[in-house]
């Protein structure tokens, strides 16, 4: 399947979660618009929070970036060490995870991918008992910086890494002044590459994933480094994504009656007795739809086939079986990958399912009703009289 970029810094609702673990909640949504065919990707719904929602909103905005606080707290024990490691403003992060959302029906499942990009932290001496200005001299390790922020005795750094987090890095300052700094913001910034939505069923999508966090030697997902203590260690990110397709037809005045004629007319039977191929009527439409769709029918005279058929009104007859079809330009037959052209409807079974590889507009389309063949020539045996039936062709957005 081919994945879709939702690039972000979502910061998520925060919600209390169990000890030692925090919950983030990251939401996106598919809700296109019929006049806009180039919408096919999902929109990021999640309210900017963490660092972008302290005075770097615009910023945040236009660079494509939401910061997730984590809402992990915790404390540093920082040594003046100038090579970049582990004492001072130091921040290992993880390698791409694929994270499985399934419908809530369980029927459907897909991968998207997040891919964590960057982070955040501030650094404060609350105590005040260190040095004033605390910040590094240096450039970054292995990042560069998005957003830098300081004061009195205070130090934020958004880290931006050079990978687009493809792999495991390491994002470092080469010094900090010695002390013991809170940490009282931990964010990070990340990608997500969510499924195609235009091969998803409209619906509500969810699902989970874990990082840890901690220090050198610990195992987490997250290494802040030595001499890290924190309130929390596991953050829980909840995905949801909303599918919610658009799908209408256009269709014209009259289109509730079929007369069914031979093509070109019935003077090559009235005046020479040739028996026409088919009696048949095309009814156009217009269809625009953002996802998959079936078509199906119901017949008032059902055929043990499943064809619909109709009926003779004045005499005793059989009934001539129809034969109806569809031709969607621009969808394809979902099972087969096979243009939707020409297929045959019926009412038994599943029902066709179609799809498109882009949001389609008001495409002309049109349904095809026919007796064809032996079926004709009975009918034919029954001059003067009149065959009639309801056919009802169902086009239904959620399959």
């Amino acid at each position: 399947m081919t994945a879709r970029t939702l690039c972000a810094t979502l910061l998520g609702l925060i919600l209390a979660g169990t000890a030692g673990a925090a919950d983030v909640h990251i939401t996106a949504e598919f809700k296109p618009d019929l006049n806009d065919p180039s919408m096919r990707t999902f929109t990021n719904t999640t309210p900017w929070t963490g660092v972008c929602a302290q005075g770097h909103m615009e910023r945040c905005r236009q660079s494509n970036w939401w910061s997730i606080d984590t809402t992990l707290r915790g404390s540093k024990d920082a040594v003046r060490v100038t090579d970049w490691g582990r004492d001072g403003f130091y921040i290992r992060m993880p390698p791409p995870r694929t994270v499985q959302v399934t419908s809530e029906d369980g029927a459907s499942t897909f991968d998207l991918e997040l891919r964590i990009i960057g982070a955040a932290m501030r650094y404060t001496d609350e105590e005040r008992d260190g040095a004033e200005h605390i910040a590094s001299s240096g450039g970054a390790l292995g990042c560069d910086f998005g957003i830098i922020g300081h004061g009195p005795y205070t130090l934020m750094r958004m880290l931006l890494r050079r990978d687009g987090g493809q792999g495991s890095a390491v994002c470092s300052l080469h010094w900090v002044n010695t002390n013991n700094y809170a940490i009282p913001m931990l964010d990070f910034v990340y990608a997500l590459d969510t499924p195609a939505p235009l091969d998803m069923r409209s619906g509500i999508y969810t699902g989970s994933t874990v990082y840890s966090f901690g220090g050198t030697g610990e195992g987490t997902d997250f290494d802040l480094g030595n001499g890290i203590a924190l309130t929390d260690r596991l953050v829980h990110v909840h995905f949801r994504l909303d599918v919610r397709h658009a799908f209408r037809l256009d269709i014209p005045p009259g289109s509730d009656r079929a007369l069914l004629v031979p093509k070109g007319g019935w003077r090559a039977w009235t005046e020479q007795g040739i028996v026409p191929a088919a009696l048949e009527r095309e009814l156009a439409f217009g269809v625009s739809s953002s996802g998959r769709f079936s078509v199906s029918l119901q017949c008032q005279y059902p055929q043990p086939d499943g064809r619909c058929g109709i009926r003779n009104t004045t005499v005793d007859a059989e009934d001539a079986p129809l034969d109806v079809s569809v031709t969607l330009p621009g969808f394809r037959d979902v099972a087969s990958g096979a243009a939707a052209v020409a297929v045959a409807l019926n009412s038994l079974g599943a029902p066709p399912v179609f799809g498109a590889d882009s949001v389609v507009i008001g495409r002309p389309a049109r349904l095809r009703f026919a007796v064809q063949g032996a079926a004709v020539q009975a009918m034919l045996a029954h001059p003067g009289t009149r065959y009639r039936g309801d056919v009802t062709v169902v086009f239904d957005a959620d399959p």
